[in-house]
């Protein structure tokens, strides 16, 4: 899961960023092709350079190897951006890193009978110094909790979120729309992906989302806030959470990873 080198506990001061995440098979499901992972340089140089990194990642439920497939994502991005052959800035990086991902996975699913059709949503985000970054293919997506209100930083690359952005539905019946699980974009369906790429600037008290779409199958975003800022983020809150969505439904596999920014660099 995650890769935190950060140790905060029983530190007086909390450490400028924390990251919590869990996941779900949820009630239907018999396998979780969810996936979730991110790095927090504990060096200070490393962490000024690069930033910190977050992934959600969800295989693609017609193919065999959905669930290796997120797993696979998350894992390349980390490694190839932190550690790829680079030398861009790290806007740059964070795009190269994720076209890099996305042609391993095609890649191996050509090489590999077992992998084959080998394909994912893929949504990551990027903090560093007093700025945010965000790489996005598929219908998971970043939420921004700010000021008590709930923010939805990516757009679905599924056919219910293209009707919705041509105003053809309502956010409400994007929800449960019968072609909400037909996939626009996925990871590894061709050698090269555009992802959608957003930035913006940090502001102490920040709380980005990564989640999955079976979260938001059984609450909407502005319910999902609202449950959000009734408790403090733990591993153990966001199980909670889940296991009260769970009782809606639980259709699908369900996750979610929480950043919460403490402090932002002057």
């Amino acid at each position: 899961m995650g890769m935190d080198e950060s140790k905060g506990a029983g530190r007086p001061a909390p450490e400028p960023l924390e990251a919590y995440g869990f996941s779900d098979r949820g009630c239907v499901r018999l396998k979780n092709d969810d996936s979730f992972g991110y790095y927090i340089p504990v060096d200070s140089g490393l962490k000024e350079n690069r930033g910190s990194l977050f992934a959600v990642a969800d295989g693609v439920g017609s193919c065999a190897a959905g669930g290796a497939a997120g797993a696979e994502a998350v894992n390349v991005l980390l490694q190839e951006y932190y550690f790829g052959s680079f030398t861009e800035k790290a806007p740059q990086r964070f795009l190269h890193a994720f076209q890099c991902t996305a042609l391993h996975l095609y890649t191996l699913s050509l090489s590999d009978t077992s992998s084959r059709e080998m394909k994912c949503t893929l949504t990551s985000l990027l903090v560093r110094q007093n700025q945010f970054f965000i790489t996005h293919v598929g219908d998971s997506k970043v939420l921004l909790l700010r000021d008590n209100h709930i923010h939805q930083l990516t757009n679905d690359h599924n056919m219910a979120g293209k009707l919705l952005r041509l105003g053809l539905i309502s956010a409400e019946s994007a929800r449960d729309h019968p072609q909400r699980n037909i996939l626009l974009r996925a990871v590894g369906e061709s050698p090269y992906v555009m992802p959608d790429f957003r930035s913006g600037t940090l502001r102490p008290g920040d709380q980005f989302y990564l989640i999955t779409d079976g979260i938001t199958e059984d609450a909407s975003a502005r319910e999902l806030g609202a449950l959000l800022l009734e408790r403090t983020l733990s591993v153990q809150s966001l199980a909670i959470l889940t296991e009260e969505l769970k009782k809606r439904g639980g259709n699908d596999n369900m996750t979610i990873l929480a950043v919460k920014v403490n402090r932002v660099p002057c």
